[in-house]
């Protein structure tokens, strides 16, 4: 058994509180990349037979309804919602619209638009086309024609 010397040890805690105190920011502080794993989309649109009602959107893996909030202004919808910082890619559609016709589905025609990774809001505009396409034989189905015409990044 070895003892260690008064100074021997006030050396080694003076080396080891610095340590642990490193240690513990670096568990309690978020990094920089978890900080920002969403960013805004400002999207505004309506229907061709009317006003959307909900939104969904797609940035790679798939539809889903993100959350936000929505206002309208005559037919247009406004949307702002948050989606994910790394998506390069966005599709968007409404959950229902005013007066759309009956078909089964919906059934979006896919328009992909390019959207640049990172932390910046998205603001982008356009309309979407909803009307039924007999794919033949059966039932037809409702559409969801959405593209993006106006895109910029605040």
């Amino acid at each position: 058994m070895s003892m260690m010397s008064g100074s021997a040890r006030r050396r080694a805690v003076a080396i080891g509180l610095p340590l642990a105190a490193s240690a513990l920011l670096t568990f309690a502080v978020p990094s920089a990349a978890l900080a920002g794993t969403t960013r805004t989309l400002n999207l505004s649109f309506s229907c061709s037979t009317g006003e959307p009602y909900g939104l969904q959107v797609n940035t790679g893996s798939g539809f889903y309804q993100p959350s936000g909030s929505s206002y309208a202004v005559g037919n247009v919808k406004y949307f702002t919602v948050s989606i994910s910082a790394s998506a390069t890619t966005l599709q968007y559609m409404p959950l229902a619209c005013d007066n759309e016709p009956s078909g089964s589905g919906p059934d979006p025609w896919w328009h992909s638009t390019s959207i640049t990774a990172g932390t910046s809001t998205i603001n982008a505009s356009r309309s979407c086309n909803d009307f039924t396409y007999n794919y033949g034989g059966g039932y037809p189905a409702l559409i969801f024609d959405c593209t993006i015409s106006s895109l910029s990044y605040g």
